[in-house]
């Protein structure tokens, strides 16, 4: 995951991962750490995409996805907004 995250930061700011790999990782692990503690937002998302009957479960590995995705989503969405 490190090395994903690494590579896709290098990528975004039109470097070469190669070229400097240890630097890549450090900001993936940083990158990373910051979603240790989801906001509310990503909480909420979490939770919305894992709803199901009117009591929120994750029953399946389908369902832990759609839940990851939507809480990663709600994070990239909430850096998106203007800083106020």
């Amino acid at each position: 995951m490190i090395e994903r995250i690494g590579r896709a930061i290098a990528d975004a700011d039109g470097s070469n991962f190669a070229t400097d790999p240890d630097r890549y990782r450090r900001l993936a692990r940083a990158a990373l750490a910051a979603l240790a503690t989801p906001t509310e937002a990503m909480i909420d998302a979490a939770h919305e995409a894992a709803w199901f009957d009117a009591a929120w479960a994750i029953n399946s590995r389908r369902d832990f996805r759609r839940a990851v995705k939507a809480m990663l989503a709600a994070a990239a969405a909430e850096t998106d907004k203007p800083a106020k």
